[in-house]
């Protein structure tokens, strides 16, 4: 829900009055339209039970005296914001007079303000407004949230040294076994996605708690070079003898170096060498040799051996078994899916690394590990983007076809267990240029064409008619490929929905700059992978680009697989072990779910220009 202006103020209780009942207002509204959502246990909706609790303070906010009503104010808000209300929430949040209040419902105004501030997707507004540190006679609770406040708008604007920092301090502020165990993952999990140059950058001269966690990190970071790990974090605790890292962490340091150690020395890659993928298999075959020759550790030196997967599930499963046969220790691939479904039902020889995902939830081996390109994976973080955004009211905009089926599933699904409501799916023909129906279906312009039509044909006459866009919508989910969005982008323009938020996901983009192609697109906000995004561009694919220039242009991201897929094989185990752990590959920020399917977080721009830029 978009949020709504402050009320002109009066007298405090007056303008508080007039936002008290503008709110419930606004609840009264979004508890009907809860209608549709999943139920809880008790067979009520989560989001309304919310609702309901924040319109139970608002009634005692009216009912009470000046010294109790702020409080329960500051709780209704709390409560709007925890499912996504942040219209309701500002107009009660805009109307409390900060400077009246007490130190700690002043804090707790100010947090609040943060959080909202961080829905409507203004990390630099929520920095603003936790600037100052607060008093130490603030409940410990408070100023916990208060650095993980300030840590997730530093994340946001993609600042993960602060991040880390801040949540360095909250740890000081912290009393809980499990709640610091989760703190110094969410640590280490900034500091490993970092480079070398911006985990030393402005250190430290003298030893303190934080400069002990950039070290171990770059200690972590020295293991993929082959050096004495051990010999390090002796030294490192000899400099840190009571820094506060967990043996866990201190545990999985030490896994990367035995990883390292057991790194596969005969390694066996499945492609199909001919048919319709060949071209595609040709680049992930590529990126994978490339990334072998720019390894760090050039002591390490496997056999590499390529094997034809052909193009049929039973050709796959006995380049499989002639690889093992030939003394493979670890399989990389195959490639298409119907590939990884097949193989994943049967059993693993030797660790492989699918380069796709089977149709089933689960393999049939725990040896077996999927990773691949999925669009579901990125329609589910359109989601969470948007959400994060601060939209709760969706539409979908996808083709007709198998892929645009799968990747609505995901959206819907992921958007729905966050509590949105999607109010509309439309699907359009793929192969087509004009897609006015499909849009007047999705922004209900069919339904004013026909009360139009209605009215003239009861008042026989002409009628003065303007098109009426539905106000319910918060933002449109288009699945496309460039050709499609740069032709329905404009149709919606046309269509009077210009300024309603797009987002999409990777495929909306070559990936390859274009500003006169890409001007029809602008605004258009989507998720991609660091390979694509990074600027300047990543040494390895400088080097790609130059040795195959089409192709690099036609397969960026196949480069970028099977660059990650080589990069990665050191690392499963530990990936395994700690699944809190991360890994910073070209495709994305990685990380190992419970069934060994490697997820992918991407970063995110927005089309300006006709050229993509950091959105955060």
């Amino acid at each position: 829900m978009r949020s709504t202006s402050a009320i002109n103020r009066r007298s405090p209780w007056h303008a508080t009055r007039a936002s008290w009942r503008h709110a419930a207002a606004i609840i009264a509204l979004a508890l009907a339209g809860c209608a549709g959502l999943p139920a809880a246990d008790n067979g009520t909706p989560p989001a309304a039970n919310l609702l309901t609790q924040a319109e139970r303070y608002l009634e005692l906010a009216g009912q009470s005296s000046e010294s109790k009503r702020d409080s329960y104010l500051l709780d209704a808000a709390a409560e709007l914001l925890r499912v996504n209300q942040t219209g309701p929430a500002q107009q009660i949040l805009s109307d409390i007079d900060i400077h009246r209040l007490s130190s700690e419902l002043a804090a707790r105004a100010r947090l609040l303000n943060a959080r909202l501030a961080l829905a409507q997707n203004k990390p630099a507004q929520s920095l603003s407004e936790l600037r100052a540190e607060m008093n130490a006679d603030i409940p410990a609770s408070m100023r916990a949230e208060n650095y993980e406040l300030r840590a997730n708008a530093y994340r946001r604007i993609g600042d993960l040294l602060s991040a880390a920092a801040e949540l360095v301090k909250r740890e000081n502020v912290l009393d809980d076994a499990s709640a610091i165990a989760a703190n110094q993952q969410n640590i280490w999990q900034a500091l490993t996605a970092l480079a070398e140059e911006s985990l030393r950058r402005d250190m430290a001269p003298a030893p303190d708690t934080f400069s002990g966690w950039r070290e171990l990190a770059l200690i972590a970071r020295a293991a993929s070079g082959g050096a004495n790990i051990q010999a390090l974090i002796a030294n490192w605790q000899t400099r840190f003898p009571v820094h506060p890292a967990s043996s866990e962490i201190i545990d999985l340091v030490l896994a990367r170096q035995q990883q390292e150690i057991s790194r596969p020395h005969r390694i066996a890659v499945l492609l199909p060498q001919n048919g319709a993928v060949a071209n595609s298999s040709d680049a992930v075959r590529d990126g994978f040799l490339a990334a072998h020759y720019q390894r760090e550790n050039k002591a390490y030196q496997p056999i590499i051996r390529f094997y034809d997967a052909g193009n049929a599930p039973a050709d796959t499963l006995a380049a499989y078994e002639r690889a093992v046969a030939d003394g493979a220790e670890f399989v990389v691939g195959p490639l298409t899916r119907p590939a990884v479904t097949r193989m994943a039902a049967g059993r693993a020889a030797v660790p492989t690394l699918m380069l796709n995902y089977s149709e089933s939830d689960h393999t049939a081996d725990s040896r077996f590990y999927q990773f691949g390109l999925a669009p579901e994976d990125e329609a589910r973080q359109v989601a969470q983007r948007a959400w994060l955004d601060g939209h709760d009211h969706a539409l979908t905009f996808v083709p007709d076809n198998d892929w645009g089926q799968r990747v609505l599933t995901a959206f819907r699904e992921e958007w729905q267990s966050l509590g949105g409501v999607l109010l509309e799916a439309q699907s359009y023909p793929a192969d087509a240029s004009d897609f006015s129906e499909q849009i007047k279906r999705l922004f209900d312009l069919d339904e004013s064409e026909q009360r139009r039509a209605n009215l003239e044909a009861l008042l026989q006459q002409r009628a003065q008619f303007e098109p009426s866009l539905r106000r319910d919508a918060d933002f449109v989910f288009m699945a496309a490929f460039p050709r499609q969005a740069r032709l329905i982008r404009p149709q919606f323009k046309f269509h009077f929905a210009g300024d309603l938020p797009v987002y999409s996901t990777s495929h909306v983009y070559s990936g390859w700059p274009d500003a006169t192609a890409d001007r029809d697109i602008d605004d258009v906000i989507f998720c991609d992978i660091p390979w694509i995004l990074a600027n300047p561009k990543s040494a390895l694919r400088r080097d790609i680009e130059r040795l195959w220039p089409e192709n690099a242009k036609q397969n960026a991201r196949l480069y970028a697989l099977g660059a990650d897929a080589y990069n990665i094989i050191a690392s499963l185990g530990t990936l395994r072990l700690f699944r809190y752990e991360r890994f910073n590959g070209y495709t994305g920020l990685l990380q190992l779910d419970e069934d060994n399917r490697i997820l992918r977080q991407l970063g995110w721009a927005r089309f300006s220009g006709g050229l993509p830029r950091a959105y955060e």
